[in-house]
């Protein structure tokens, strides 16, 4: 079959453009800032990060995904270093260890966290055929899961540490645990999350009151949520026009350019560019599925799946957030959001998607 079909093209395509559409709007957001230099530059660094990720998101899809899967022990012990080592050399920034700053580009552990989690819990399915449905092989798999986590919500990063749960029992669901395990598991989260109460942050405890009512604190933890509503509503149907947000060009949301940038695009595109990425991502995430249901192994379809999912929960609690109908957790909108290390490891993740499918495309029509 000619290497033009075994291209993925509406996976590409959504992808570009989410990406045209996120330099855009982060140009917008940011450019009534003065920089010192270019590499201060959010929308020109973006720009770099976009260019490096399509050329790794070209190279990955070329690459088995089995290989992946056969390093996936070796690179979650590399993921595990890193993330011990960040407590030693990381520099705090925004009250968290979440960074290491390599002169002016800085790196996030816990997004290559989320490439290697997928890969391993995968391997993990796989080579264990039958016993992951015992108690002891899914108290292994537990483990696996409970390490990386426990390391990113010291960071303090509670955003993506709860990102993990919902895909990891996803994944196993896919992989074959009995589902009467996975409900004892989650119903005994529920049984000690009060316990999770009194490990959170003073701050973090803040976002969940406020998310429950933002006006208790107008102008502390539930400033953000009211000015992302006020921004959203404002656009109205057809948006306020590039670079004439009032909340954006104004600065009166914080962090409009990373995690409220889908509030930068209620207010400036309105209710037609909201429903524009909200297409795409549809595009995206329903071609990822049949990627996953029509990938030629078991392997396949179970880190398919677990990609797939890891894009949509991370899309589904950023939109929720910003909306005011989920607690901020600091979640980056997937190809949108201002962030060199969540971009490219998102470009990988696509890539292996792109390599899932160029495998099994004879199962397509």
């Amino acid at each position: 079959m000619p290497e033009s079909k075994k291209l993925n093209r509406i996976l590409l395509v959504t992808v570009l453009l989410l990406s045209i559409i996120g330099i855009l709007m982060i140009y917008s957001a940011t450019n009534n800032i003065e920089y010192s230099y270019f590499y201060h530059n959010s929308y020109l660094r973006q720009l770099f990060w976009i260019l490096i990720g399509f050329i790794v998101m070209f190279i990955i899809s070329k690459v088995n995904y089995v290989v992946w899967i056969e390093i996936s022990y070796k690179l979650y012990f590399f993921a595990l270093f890193l993330l011990v080592l960040l407590f030693i050399v990381g520099k705090s920034k925004f009250g968290g260890l979440r960074w290491f700053h390599l002169g002016p580009f800085s790196f996030q552990p816990s997004e290559f966290c989320k490439v290697v989690l997928i890969l391993s819990l995968t391997r993990f399915i796989v080579d264990n055929k039958g016993k992951i449905e015992l108690i002891y092989g899914l108290l292994k798999t537990f483990l696996m899961i409970a390490i990386p986590l426990v390391l990113i919500v010291i960071q303090p990063d509670l955003g993506t540490a709860l990102i993990f749960i919902p895909v990891c029992f996803f994944v196993l669901l896919v992989g074959g645990v009995r589902v009467k395990y996975l409900i004892c598991s989650f119903l005994s989260l529920l049984i000690l999350s009060p316990l999770f109460w009194h490990l959170l942050k003073d701050y973090q405890k803040r976002r969940l009151i406020s998310f429950i009512n933002p006006e208790s604190d107008p102008l502390g933890s539930g400033y953000s949520i009211i000015q992302s509503k006020i921004a959203i509503g404002s656009g109205g149907i057809f948006g306020k026009g590039f670079l004439k947000g009032t909340q954006s060009q104004l600065n009166f949301l914080p962090e409009h350019h990373t995690d409220f940038i889908f509030s930068v695009i209620g207010e400036e595109l309105g209710l037609i560019g909201v429903s524009i990425v909200l297409f795409l991502y549809y595009l995206f995430i329903m071609e990822g599925v049949k990627i996953a249901i029509c990938a030629k192994d078991k392997a396949g379809k179970i880190l398919a799946t677990g990609i797939v999912f890891m894009f949509a929960i991370q899309i589904f609690v950023n939109i929720g957030m910003t909306l005011g109908l989920l607690p901020i957790v600091g979640i980056p909108l997937p190809f949108l959001s201002y962030g060199g290390s969540a971009f490219l490891f998102s470009m990988i993740l696509v890539g292996i998607l792109l390599n899932i499918h160029y495998l099994s495309v004879g199962k397509f029509k």
